[in-house]
């Protein structure tokens, strides 16, 4: 999870000064509203990478590849404070009527959003600062391994400053952590030890002690390698690269380590964001956050039952055409158990299950044009996640490429155990990860030179519902397109819905039904095929990562709402590669907009 910070280097200072200059008067006469609007946009994309250095490495930026994020309450400070002037300054400097329709869009979707960060700002102090799946602990091996710059000695160099930076970043982090537990909020108790063993794997093995190269060492020596340099230069960075990891890096992470066993002892914190202080007004907080709806906790829970019931009838349909006799809790634990369902827990079947994954990436590609104007733009890889992080990772998540090619989009499957990943579900996992999912969407809007930067820029927590919801999306989509042949990867489609419509009313139950964990988990044995080690994982991370789950199912509706009233209302002139192109013509985007960009399509006038 990233904090707002404030870091900024004086030529991004001078460079925006002058751009603001000329948004306010000093700009060419034949400039129109809508440049000048497109021109503010491009100064607050560059103010936003100024102050956070970790988003200025993840979109290609080399200014900033030596520090990481301001996480001081000076930093968030800051922060707020320049997101007001961004308001105050597109309201007063733009007449919104001289704007053409796109621009108009965009300046609704950009004052909605820098809204949201100021209510961010609002409730700083209840977002967990860490989970299982972001956060500093994590951002920093994935920053150092997966996206910092090393081509050249001087790149090495500013590696190695960048983990000498470490410690006082970590320091922030802990003094955070620890005003959040004088405040009264503490991370769940089953979380910590899952936080703990990630930021212990992040120091194990060589140059910490005994055993392999850590992920970091092991890839700067990789990358080192690479370089054309003397051997005693190589000689000499890999020393400092050591002395780094030894020096600074092991003790930031052992004196987080510390504070997380610390507060381990210290949480009553043993189910959801409603034990927190005003605990259920942050929830219906994040609920309108994750969804960019007026979804109240209540209408979570209740779509929630609603899908579950809609998934296990379509299941239970199926079982009557592949001649299942029983109950659909039979026809699942025999989907569960059935050995055939698995590659075996070795590297061959490793190995196994990343060929068929990339047999079916390849079949998808092939046929993709059919539903879109064109192929996914970037090159993607299938990979198997970093050790560091297997155990309490998803079974598989995507990671985004950039625009210019030169780091491919990646979709990460966890086999670290084999016998948790069933071959029914991986058809459906990659629909939604790759093509045509997240690959697909990410891919296309980071191309697509319409877009304004600002709005290719995408923070986990930031239109959840658009991205998710496509992801999600994408799997029934592979349906339509004639995939999931075999009926039992079929049920790995409906599999796959249920778990989503699942998360509505789990997520909605831990923190707004004062559901336990022990409860959560037993409705999700209870009414999906997913073995409870997988429904254990699933349900501490909804307990870390609170609201996150209820933007899946809400997106996916929403876009299938929106595709069903185009087709209605265009009759044969409807085509579904328009819709999947204006659907992500805008970048990202909250779902209201999603709406309006329909009605726009819909009532626009075409040639008989």
């Amino acid at each position: 999870m990233r904090f707002a910070g404030l870091a900024v280097r004086t030529h991004h200072v001078l460079r925006a000064g002058v751009l603001v200059l000329a948004l306010c008067g000093a700009a060419p006469a034949a400039d129109t509203e809508s440049q000048r609007f497109a021109a503010f946009l491009d100064v607050v994309y560059r103010q936003m990478l100024a102050a956070h250095p970790q988003l200025a490495t993840e979109f290609g930026g080399a200014t900033a590849e030596d520090r990481w994020d301001d996480l001081s309450d000076g930093a968030l400070a800051a922060d707020a404070a320049r997101v007001r002037r961004n308001i105050a300054t597109a309201k007063s400097r733009f007449d919104y009527a001289k704007l053409d329709a796109a621009t108009q869009l965009q300046y609704r979707v950009f004052l909605d959003e820098q809204q949201l960060l100021l209510d961010r700002y609002r409730w700083r102090n209840h977002f967990y600062a860490l989970n299982q799946i972001v956060g500093l602990h994590i951002d920093v091996p994935e920053m150092l391994t997966n996206e910092q710059a090393l081509q050249t000695e001087q790149d090495a160099e500013a590696y190695i400053r960048r983990i000498r930076a470490v410690r006082p970043t970590f320091r922030q982090l802990v003094r955070h952590m620890q005003a959040q537990a004088n405040r009264g909020i503490y991370l769940p108790k089953t979380v910590y030890p899952l936080l703990i063993d990630q930021a212990r794997n992040t120091i194990a093995g060589a140059p910490y002690g005994e055993g392999p190269d850590s992920p970091i060492f092991a890839d700067f020596k990789r990358r080192i390698d690479l370089i054309a340099m003397p051997a005693e230069h190589k000689t000499r960075l890999i020393d400092a690269a050591s002395a780094a990891l030894m020096h600074d890096l092991k003790p930031a992470y052992t004196e987080l380590i510390r504070l997380l066993e610390d507060q381990t002892q210290h949480s009553t914190i043993d189910g959801g964001a409603w034990q927190l202080p005003d605990g259920d007004a942050f929830y219906a907080f994040l609920v309108r956050q994750f969804t960019t709806t007026d979804m109240t906790p209540a209408q979570v829970y209740d779509m929630g039952l609603t899908e579950v019931a809609r998934s296990h009838a379509e299941i239970t349909a199926l079982m009557t055409k592949i001649g299942f006799n029983g109950s659909l809790r039979d026809f699942m634990k025999k989907i569960k158990t059935d050995p055939r369902n698995y590659e075996s827990d070795d590297d061959a079947g490793r190995a196994a299950y990343l060929a068929r994954a990339r047999g079916i990436v390849a079949a998808m590609q092939a046929k993709v044009t059919e539903v879109f104007p064109r192929p996914a733009p970037l090159p993607l890889r299938i990979v198997r996640t970093e050790s560091y992080k297997e155990a309490s990772s998803p079974p598989g998540f995507y990671e985004s490429g950039t625009a210019d090619g030169s780091r491919p989009g990646t979709v990460y499957l966890n086999l670290s155990n084999m016998h948790v990943m069933p071959l029914d579900e991986l058809e459906d996992l990659l629909y939604h990860e790759g093509i045509p999912g997240h690959h697909m969407q990410i891919s296309t809007i980071l191309v697509d030179k319409s877009i304004p930067q600002m709005h290719k820029v995408n923070e986990w927590w930031q239109d959840s519902a658009f991205v998710e919801g496509w992801g999600l999306y994408a799997e029934r989509l592979g349906k339509e397109m004639g995939f999931y042949e075999d009926p039992y990867s079929e049920f790995g489609l409906l599999a796959g819905e249920l778990w989503r419509a699942t998360r509505l009313v789990v997520d909605s139950g831990l923190h707004y039904k004062h559901w336990t964990r022990a409860q959560a988990i037993q409705y999700l044995n209870d009414n999906t095929p997913s073995p409870e080690e997988t429904n254990e994982r699933a349900v501490d991370r909804y307990l870390a990562v609170p609201g996150q789950a209820t933007s899946f199912m809400v997106g996916m509706r929403k876009f299938v709402a929106e595709r069903e009233r185009a087709r209605a209302a265009l009759g044969a002139r409807f085509d579904l590669r328009e819709y999947h192109q204006l659907a992500l013509s805008s970048g990202y985007i909250p779902l209201w907009a999603l709406d309006e960009k329909v009605g726009e399509w819909i009532s626009a006038p075409r040639a008989q």
